[in-house]
């Protein structure tokens, strides 16, 4: 019989089988709205099918909405489980976790402090036993598994390039920057030697990021050793809503993820025009694929299955976010 993993309750994480706690660090309302919505979802999880079967002991429904534990519990909870889920958090934490035996599902690529994700992924590689998960959709619909998908199976032939967007919308009130920190969401199986990395950045709306070094748009290009492509732009500064575009090339066929921003397939007509709803926020995004990130963890530590993306995968991407800002703040094209 297959034993039941307890994911600890730590920063947006789960504990199950007899309540599913939420905990955040995050004081915005929309990831409270998110939370709530989860309640209701989790309610309506699929019983006995495919990866959602290690997950059906969660249907108990969220018992409370409390804050981030402080990091003195961490070891005490630690006897709790089996498993931790972590998303904005000090590297110490995913050390600990791994020390006491706990496999780890991190929601970012661990960091761009290269110097503490060797440390990280070093102390990963010393536990070959325990999974470390980074879920390569995170905040994406399935299409972006199903694009993985059909190029493992060479649907789409040779990959030669990606093409990626990260687009939020303005927010007069708040103060943004830090953006090629999301370029790593982007690439999560870089495997390739880069030859050539340069970015580009302005302060379009929000002037005062100019004093930081910094900017509310961006553009970045890679080229790896193989010419393969990548290049990627990130926002702040859009007006519709929230778009998370991005194009797969291939030799035999082309995959446009979320190539428009629409929330759903109904069209409005009435006397401004035809028009469609923008999705308003990644917030809209979460639910599912959340939940498949969970699943797939789960599924990886009953069933002993390699994780989909491996530290080792978010090391390399924090290598090319950090070349990234380099070439950004020195406005200048880093070669290999």
């Amino acid at each position: 019989m297959a034993k039941i993993i307890r994911p600890l309750d730590l920063e947006a994480g789960w504990r199950w089988p007899r309540q599913l706690n939420i905990h955040t660090a995050d004081t915005k309302q929309g990831c409270l709205d998110w939370m709530a919505s989860f309640r209701t979802f989790s309610g309506h999880l699929p019983r006995n099918s495919g990866p959602w079967r290690n997950l059906a002991f969660v249907r108990r429904g969220l018992s409370s909405f409390c804050v981030l534990p402080p990091e003195s519990e961490l070891k005490h909870r630690a006897r709790l489980g089996t498993g931790m889920l972590f998303a904005t958090c000090p590297m110490a934490r995913f050390w600990q976790a791994l020390t006491t035996m706990q496999h780890v599902m991190c929601e970012k690529p661990i960091s761009v402090d290269l110097i503490t994700t060797e440390e990280v992924v070093a102390k990963s590689v010393s536990k070959p036993h325990l999974k470390f998960l980074l879920p390569f959709s995170r905040r994406y619909d399935e299409s972006y598994r199903a694009t993985k998908r059909m190029a493992e199976n060479g649907q789409l032939g040779e990959i030669h390039g990606v093409e990626a967007s990260c687009l939020h919308s303005q927010d007069k009130n708040a103060f943004y920057g830090r953006y090629f920190l999301d370029v790593e969401k982007k690439i999560p199986n870089t495997k390739k030697q880069v030859n050539r990395v340069v970015a580009f950045g302005q302060q379009a709306v929000y002037s005062e990021l100019a004093k930081f070094g910094d900017a509310d748009n961006a553009w970045g290009l890679v080229e790896f050793a193989n010419d393969k492509i990548l290049q990627t732009t990130l926002s702040r500064t859009i007006t519709n809503g929230f778009e998370a575009f991005t194009r797969v090339c291939g030799t035999r066929g082309h995959s446009v993820i979320n190539g428009n921003s629409t929330l759903n397939w109904v069209e409005i007509r009435d006397e401004y025009g035809v028009r469609t709803t923008s999705t308003a926020d990644a917030f809209a995004l979460y639910d599912r694929t959340f939940i498949n990130d969970i699943a797939e963890f789960a599924t990886a530590v009953l069933e002993d299955l390699p994780p989909s993306c491996s530290p080792q995968y978010a090391h390399e991407a924090g290598k090319i976010a950090c070349a990234l800002q380099h070439s950004f703040a020195r406005r200048a094209c880093l070669f290999r």
